[in-house]
């Protein structure tokens, strides 16, 4: 069967390859989630001194705007802020006036794909089969978040969906942990993308950020220990 060519190159911008070379480099997405918006800019500015790069800020923290745009205001250089669970384009149009870099959703949605690209965003929306995944690449995403890959079969599941579609990259979500990251990378996936198991939010409640940001030393070091296979002859 005819491999699909994917147009994941729809649409280009220096804010575009700029996020797309962090997320290559660094591998890890680190999604902000909290009851309340102080706790949440706190958490966040524990996994960036973790050093973990990549800081999505999700819809479920109360203004999330508000947080984005304070960490976009003093994030040290080298830091990328985004949002997450972006569902509207009200949601993508206010993320993007806060200084949003990226915008990820669990699911595919034209709208939010419609305002990626007319900002010249970088656009990860969530999907689950490979009709799924196909459909978001032609709404222009530049990698698909595979989601919940944790009850898909994980890194097994990854395995088999890149059968055919070897040439889309791919975020794990929804089910990755420390132990399963590097497995997650050899099946093939560009980065991961963590929640609970770094900024847990009972932990940003009870005030315990210096535990998150030793989680995010522990993901950044393992994430590093990462070695991609180079083919045989290649």
């Amino acid at each position: 069967m005819t491999n699909p060519a994917p147009s994941l190159q729809s649409y280009a911008s220096p804010v575009v390859t700029e996020v797309f070379a962090a997320v290559r480099q660094h591998r890890l997405v680190s999604v902000i989630r909290a009851g309340e918006p102080a706790a949440a800019l706190e958490a966040a500015r524990a996994v960036i001194r973790g050093g973990i790069a990549l800081v999505e800020v999700t819809y479920s923290v109360p203004d999330a705007p508000a947080v984005m745009r304070q960490l976009v205001a003093e994030a040290p250089a080298g830091v990328v802020v985004g949002a997450g669970t972006v569902l509207t384009a009200r949601e993508a149009a206010a993320a993007l006036d806060a200084g949003a870099r990226f915008l990820i959703a669990p699911n595919v949605s034209q709208v939010v794909a419609g305002a990626a690209r007319d900002a010249g965003v970088f656009y990860c929306p969530g999907a689950y089969t490979t009709n799924e995944i196909l459909h978001a690449v032609e709404l222009g995403a530049h990698l698909v978040k595979v989601y919940p890959v944790g009850v898909a079969g994980g890194p097994d599941y990854i395995k088999v969906i890149r059968d055919p579609l070897p040439r889309i990259p791919m975020l794990a979500a929804g089910g990755t942990n420390l132990d399963n990251i590097v497995p997650f990378y050899a099946a093939g996936c560009v980065a991961c993308g963590i929640g609970g198991a770094l900024a847990d939010p009972a932990l940003a409640a009870a005030g315990r950020y210096t535990e998150i940001e030793s989680r995010a030393r522990a993901f950044v070091a393992r994430a590093a220990s990462y070695t991609p296979t180079v083919p045989a002859g290649g």
